[in-house]
């Protein structure tokens, strides 16, 4: 190796190690042109420019509303096949809902499990813009203490298998092999749709499935930072919708 290919080798080398060890923003693999190829928000704020993410707690519901200078949205153009989505996880990463937004309405309901402390995401594409609008806040249910398993049987694995009814799917990194081949339709516009909220500071990623092969789903995804995520893996087999999730550390 002559001197300058070693120095552009240790150059490449250096910053990827400068860039893992920052850890604000972990690039696993491109995802050019998603959403005119835009910057990772992470949904890290509840509000930008003039819109804001507001919530309400309503007795075991958590009502979800974005406004825009003040008035609520009811308005939204078509996101991944339907209206938009609120997604929330629990802090422990022990509890994942999620609902589709109320075009015409505004407010989403999402039922909760009981007390406890979760972070609420909305994506919309709002009539008159953006094409992708994505805030998060924190909400505080009680006392913001509470084991949300312990109101629901959602089967969350801490391994790299889940293990549902009729199929097993393994994690493989990011990407997820089913136990048989894959025959649904796509799930907002792609095979499958992923979820993830990263662990502590809750940072939100979503990503669209390419069908590598007959029984693999591949993912292209910004992360926010390595550790422990709630990984949510949407798509449809046999006729019938599947969420598979995972704690996972990548």
């Amino acid at each position: 190796m002559n001197t300058r290919l070693a120095g552009v080798v240790l150059l490449v080398v250096g910053v990827v190690i400068t860039l893992v060890g920052l850890g604000a923003r972990v690039f696993l693999t491109e995802d050019e042109g998603h959403h005119d190829g835009r910057t990772p928000t992470f949904a890290a704020q509840a509000a930008i420019g003039a819109d804001a993410l507001v919530t309400a707690v309503e007795g075991t519901d958590l009502a979800v509303w974005v406004e825009r200078a003040g008035q609520p949205l009811t308005d939204f153009d078509e996101l991944h096949g339907g209206t938009g989505s609120v997604f929330v996880a629990s802090e422990a990463l022990d509890w994942y809902g999620e609902a589709a937004i109320v075009d015409g309405d505004g407010r989403t309901l999402v039922e909760l499990p009981g007390d406890g402390t979760y972070r609420v995401v909305v994506q919309a594409a709002p009539s008159g813009g953006p094409d992708l609008l994505e805030l998060g806040a924190t909400v505080v249910v009680g006392d913001g203490s509470g084991a949300a398993t312990a109101a629901t049987d959602q089967s969350i694995t801490v391994d790299d298998v889940w293990v549902g009814d009729d199929l097993t799917i393994e994690r493989q990194g990011l990407d997820f092999v089913l136990s048989e081949d894959f025959d649904g339709p796509d799930t907002a516009g792609a095979p499958a749709f992923l979820v993830m909220f990263h662990a502590g500071d809750l940072r939100f990623t979503h990503a669209h499935a390419e069908l590598v092969e007959p029984d693999r789903f591949r993912f292209a995804a910004d992360l926010p930072g390595r550790g422990e995520y709630l990984a949510a893996l949407h798509f449809v087999q046999g006729g019938q919708p599947v969420t598979a999730l995972f704690v996972a550390t990548v």
